[in-house]
């Protein structure tokens, strides 16, 4: 997958969530977590288009994937995923998570890896590891529920966000994860795993924009 047609898909995404404030309003829905989704969106772009700038301009642009994409992005997800956490004890732990992240991300960068000079695939490992473990928890609580309610699995936005991000940090955590071993691979083969990894992340925001819809297509009201 190309940049552009990455960068397009984040768009769309950007454009499907937008554009839900009209049936938001239409259909009286109320999704709390749509705006922050929205925000993330804008804020993956964001950090996207900067990057890609700064290798139009000849520079590095490793350090903006550090800070806004392994530290930044993920400490994010696990905000968003906090809040779908009904489970005090769990929410409790995930709290306990972030500070633990965070604190491995700055000794990462003072002691094994400058985020100047490489990717911190160590700091994005424990996120990765840290988001999967979570979604697991939240798919299996999504599951239970559904089990107690009228409404469709699929038409729970919940639900398409986590599967979503589950999907894209389990093959994000696999890639990054064998990273040392890829290099020793023909550059033929590096640059289609790293396409899929990118397709995997563009069928994250893209679902981040669907998601909110679900109710209105698969809700039985609908129909």
């Amino acid at each position: 997958m190309t940049f552009y047609v990455y960068i397009s898909c984040i768009v769309i995404g950007l454009l499907l969530s937008l554009f839900f404030y009209y049936f938001k309003k239409k259909y009286k829905l109320h999704e709390r977590s749509h705006a922050f989704i929205l925000f993330l969106i804008v804020y993956v772009l964001s950090f996207e288009l900067y990057a890609y700038f700064l290798v139009e301009q000849g520079e590095k642009n490793v350090l903006v994937y550090n800070v806004f994409f392994v530290i930044g992005e993920t400490i994010l997800i696990l905000v968003y995923l906090g809040s779908l956490i009904e489970a005090k004890r769990i929410k409790r732990n995930l709290k306990y998570f972030i500070l633990f992240f965070i604190a491995w991300a700055v000794f990462n960068t003072l002691f094994i890896q400058s985020p100047i000079v490489i990717f911190q695939q160590y700091t994005h490992l424990l996120g990765s590891l840290g988001i999967v473990i979570f979604c697991c928890y939240l798919m299996f609580s999504v599951f239970m529920a559904e089990k107690n309610e009228d409404a469709p699995l699929l038409s729970l936005p919940q639900f398409w966000n986590i599967a979503a991000i589950l999907l894209f940090y389990s093959a994000s955590f696999i890639y990054f994860g064998s990273l040392n071993m890829l290099w020793t691979l023909d550059t033929y083969y590096i640059t289609i795993l790293a396409s899929l990894n990118r397709i995997f992340a563009a069928t994250l925001y893209l679902i981040f924009g669907f998601s909110y819809y679900s109710p209105l297509i698969f809700s039985p009201k609908s129909d």
